[in-house]
């Protein structure tokens, strides 16, 4: 704190401790029985030059006036300040912000001007050449042709559904049929494994026990190579018969090219 600042607040401290002395001793002693009119009092605080100085340093926050004046809701400039502050945007925000107390013009001002309307209006009949009617009914139209085609759509692909209806149901049962037979014939080559476990045996043996485990997974083993071999010839077959092809084919675009003597 400054020593000016310290000493203002002392004067302020002392004065006030002074008026409360001397008032308390006027009205306890010579002011007892007399009236006081308390509307003849000065409302006009008198300060000391020392009380002004503090009283103008109380705006702790730092703003600027015009911040200040933004911010307790009143226009930022009494008085224009800059060029832009005369033009008629800037008055339009004013007005519109801080309703009349925002300028000092009247409000026709915001108006435009009858060549701004001219101009706007031949904006609006380049940009917008049909009017509200005629553009909710091409809208309209635009919206009933949309609906026309989608619906058109969805009947087109119920009916091509419809149409394999028939073709549907039969994939299905032939792959209904085709798992029916995998698990016969799979059922059917477990009971055979089964049936030549129990003559490897001469006797009935139970599938839990150990020696029936044991031949079982051998069984399975045999089977498992011996179609590994079928697949490895099939398949040799195949090449073996594509090869002959290609050099048929070749043997015969080669006679059909030869020169005839």
């Amino acid at each position: 704190m400054s020593l000016r600042r310290w000493i203002c607040d002392v004067i302020i401290q002392r004065n006030v401790r002074f008026q409360g002395i001397v008032a308390g001793r006027f009205f306890a002693t010579e002011l007892k029985d007399e009236v006081v009119d308390i509307t003849a009092a000065d409302e006009q605080p008198i300060y000391s030059e020392c009380e002004e100085e503090f009283i103008e340093k109380r705006n702790k926050s730092g703003l600027s006036s015009q911040h200040r004046n933004i911010l307790m809701g009143k226009p930022p400039y009494e008085q224009p300040i800059d060029w832009f502050h005369n033009t008629v945007r800037y008055k339009k925000r004013m007005l519109g912000r801080y309703g009349f107390e925002g300028n000092k013009e009247p409000a026709g001002f915001v108006w435009p001007t009858p060549e701004e309307v001219k101009i706007l209006q031949e904006y609006e009949r380049v940009a917008f050449p049909l009017s509200i009617q005629e553009r909710w009914k091409k809208l309209e139209e635009k919206k009933r042709i949309k609906a026309e085609k989608v619906k058109a759509r969805q009947e087109a692909e119920i009916a091509e559904k419809l149409s394999k209806v028939d073709q549907w149901t039969a994939e299905l049962k032939a792959r209904v049929a085709k798992k029916t037979a995998e698990m016969e014939a799979a059922r059917l080559h477990k009971e055979r494994i089964v049936e030549e476990i129990r003559q490897h045996f001469g006797f009935k043996i139970s599938p839990h026990d150990e020696r029936f485990k044991k031949l079982m997974e051998q069984k399975e083993k045999e089977e498992k190579k011996r179609k590994k071999e079928a697949k490895k010839k099939a398949k040799d077959e195949k090449l073996k018969s594509m090869i002959e092809k290609m050099v048929t084919n070749q043997e015969q675009e080669t006679n059909s090219t030869k020169p005839i003597e």
